[in-house]
Order: C-alpha cells, then sequence, then structure tokens
C-alpha cells in the first residue's frame, strides 16, 4: 500500500512540474513577444504624413508625445500606438509592414479608439451632427478587412432625423445590416494596457 501511495505521489509531483514547465513555458514566450526593440524615430516622419486624415489639417497640427507598443494581431510585430499631449488630444494606430506605414485608426478629443481581437476602430463625431467610424482586422502587420460607416443627422429637427448614411465592408457599399453583422462578427472589445514611452 505504501508503494503504490508513493508511485501516486511521485506521478502527481511529475504532473504537477510539467504544468508548472508549460505554463513557465507560456508566460516565457508572451515576455519575449513584448521584448521589442524599436526605433520610433526612423518611422516618426512617415507616421506624421500619415496622420491627419480626419482631425488635422497638416503634419504640422500633429505632435507626438509618446508611443506603446502592442501586438494587435499577435504576429510578432508591433503596432504603434502614439499620442499627442493633453491639449491636442491626438492618437493613432498604425501598423509597420517593412518600410509602410499604414494608419489603422486615429481619434481626437472627440472621439475614441476601439480594440477587438486582430482589430482596432475608431468611433468619432467630426462635427456637429456627423458621425463617423471604421474598423481594420489584421494578418501579419497588414489590413485583411475593413469597414467604415458615415453618418449624418439633422441637428436642428426634434426628431434630428438622419439625412445621409453610408455602410461600407471591404470597400463594397452595404447596408446598415449587413455592417452590423460584420461589427457584431468582430467579437468582443477589449482594453490595452500600453507601457507609454516619452519621445526624446
Amino acid at each position: 500500500m505504501k508503494k503504490i501511495l508513493f508511485v501516486l505521489i511521485a506521478v502527481l509531483a511529475l504532473g504537477g512540474s510539467a504544468q508548472a514547465q508549460k505554463a513557465k513555458g507560456k508566460k516565457a514566450k508572451k515576455e519575449a513577444k513584448t521584448a521589442w526593440t524599436f526605433d520610433f524615430n526612423k518611422y516618426k516622419d512617415a507616421m506624421l504624413a500619415n496622420a491627419c486624415p480626419r482631425f488635422a489639417k497638416s503634419d504640422a497640427d500633429v505632435r507626438f508625445v509618446e508611443y506603446a507598443l502592442l501586438d494587435i494581431d499577435e504576429d510578432g510585430q508591433p503596432e504603434v500606438w502614439v499620442r499627442g499631449d493633453e491639449g491636442q488630444d491626438y492618437q493613432g494606430v498604425f501598423a509597420i509592414d517593412g518600410d509602410t506605414i499604414v494608419l489603422l485608426a486615429d481619434a481626437d478629443v472627440c472621439s475614441e479608439l476601439h480594440f477587438c481581437k486582430n482589430t482596432v476602430g475608431f468611433h468619432c463625431y467630426i462635427s456637429p451632427g456627423r458621425v463617423y467610424e471604421g474598423y481594420s482586422v489584421l494578418k501579419n502587420s497588414r489590413i485583411v478587412s475593413s469597414c467604415n460607416k458615415e453618418m449624418e443627422f439633422n441637428i436642428f429637427s426634434d426628431n434630428q432625423e438622419t439625412t445621409y448614411e453610408s455602410y461600407v465592408v471591404n470597400d463594397k457599399e452595404v447596408d446598415e445590416d449587413g455592417y452590423n453583422a460584420f461589427v457584431n462578427s468582430l467579437g468582443d472589445e477589449y482594453k490595452p494596457q500600453p507601457v507609454w514611452i516619452t519621445i526624446q
């Protein structure tokens, strides 16, 4: 009986040790993925040149003060999240594919960024009565599918009727149901925990 007990204890200990090693391996792999080296200044000018489609008139209107690295599509290549000072409130998320810089989403004081699995998006109020949003789905640091919505409302009416609406999925016009189905397929949102690095 004692022999059986010793064997059982040994088996359990080995099983626990194997699980601990597996967990340790996963943790090490995760930490290795986030230990990126990144030369922000190498990409800064290209990011500035691509930073102003919605909220700034030119790159002279955009100031970057901090950046963070996050791997949205978990391919081992980080995306770059930049933000300006509090007075400007600019934020942008960029994918880097070789020397190509792609703006995935941006935001200002009247807008916000959204993150889902492999996806980043934005929702904004461009002007009173005008709403714009979009999502980019990534794979290997490239956009593999996307959508955007634009709506305008008559803000001077009690009912605030919709005066214009546009829904696009993968560069094709769709109706509201088609757009909502695509957005719902993106899954639940999550809030990243970025580690901000001051730009020197």
